[in-house]
């Protein structure tokens, strides 16, 4: 259980990394290019990481089916996440990502058959409250100013609906992780998605394999850590329950503040920093029970 947490916490570093880079290539590409760069760039580290495991098996048709399910909903999910990014405060909007687990709760019940404990209800609603802190513009606007202010941020709506989309496709990757293992999982997942863009941005004509030509390395370093969090990722999901996989990966928001500041001056980090704080204590009320 303890290596399981350890990888969900590199995951998270590796996340924010990525998200951070992504941002700043943002200024210089659409959101295809950029997602182009997260997935494609991925697949050279995955294929080294996972060379004994990736050829093809007698693969379940199971896992096949999902994969055709689960692939245009991670599109859709990583071209709002870029824009939500790209557009407004990465501080800011990122933690809304942490509602994935308070849904995982219930589809990881209805559909895997996880249980968690109160702790785990404990830890992801300290995760809502401290989003809900973060989004506190004036006290004497009322308690339901907070939830005025998420509305209104157009980046925020879209990171919900990619909160919404992730409950969904990450229960689907566990899912399709017990089918064929965390190693094949890992490259093959990444790669379908990789494919449907190609598709996708080819139907639309967009330009983006000159844009990842001339920010090469950046991409790269973009893709790299894409395709490291996915190996960690999809590993834990062998060793912890799905949504405490997720949690830990959501700690990326504690570095997605930090990064905020540093390298794109983002304001009011004191709130966020208080935020992020609690939703980490939510965090590790469920990790210290995992």
């Amino acid at each position: 259980m303890s290596f399981g947490i350890l990888l969900g916490i590199i995951t998270a570093l590796l996340t924010s990394g990525a998200d951070a880079l992504s941002k700043k290539v943002s200024s210089k590409e659409s959101v295809y290019a950029v997602s182009m760069s997260r997935w494609l760039f991925s697949l050279p580290v995955l294929l080294v990481f996972n060379f004994n495991s990736i050829i093809i098996p007698s693969i379940n048709i199971e896992a096949i089916l999902w994969l055709i399910v689960v692939s245009p909903l991670e599109l859709l999910a990583m071209i709002l996440y870029i824009k939500a990014i790209s557009q407004h405060d990465m501080s800011l909007v990122v933690p809304f990502l942490s509602l994935t687990p308070m849904f995982l709760l219930f589809t990881g019940y209805v559909f895997l058959g996880e249980r968690v404990d109160s702790y785990g209800v404990i830890g992801v609603t300290l995760i809502v409250v401290g989003i809900y802190l973060m989004n506190i513009s004036d006290p004497k606007e009322g308690i339901t100013a907070p939830f005025k202010n998420i509305l209104k941020n157009k980046g925020a709506i879209y990171v919900i609906i990619v909160a919404i989309i992730y409950t969904i496709t990450s229960t689907i990757g566990k899912r399709i992780v017990t089918l064929v293992g965390p190693s094949f999982m890992s490259f093959w997942y990444l790669a379908s998605l990789t494919i449907v863009l190609f598709l996708f941005i080819t139907i639309k004509r967009e330009p983006v394999f000159p844009a990842l030509k001339s920010n090469f390395l950046t991409n790269i370093s973009i893709g790299t850590f894409v395709g490291l969090a996915a190996y960690t990722l999809f590993y834990s999901y062998q060793l912890i329950p799905v949504s405490y996989a997720i949690a830990l990966k959501r700690t990326s928001i504690l570095f997605a503040v930090l990064w905020g500041k540093i390298f794109f001056n983002e304001s009011d980090f004191g709130k966020r920093v208080v935020g992020t704080v609690i939703v980490l204590i939510g965090v590790a009320v469920i990790i210290l029970k995992a």
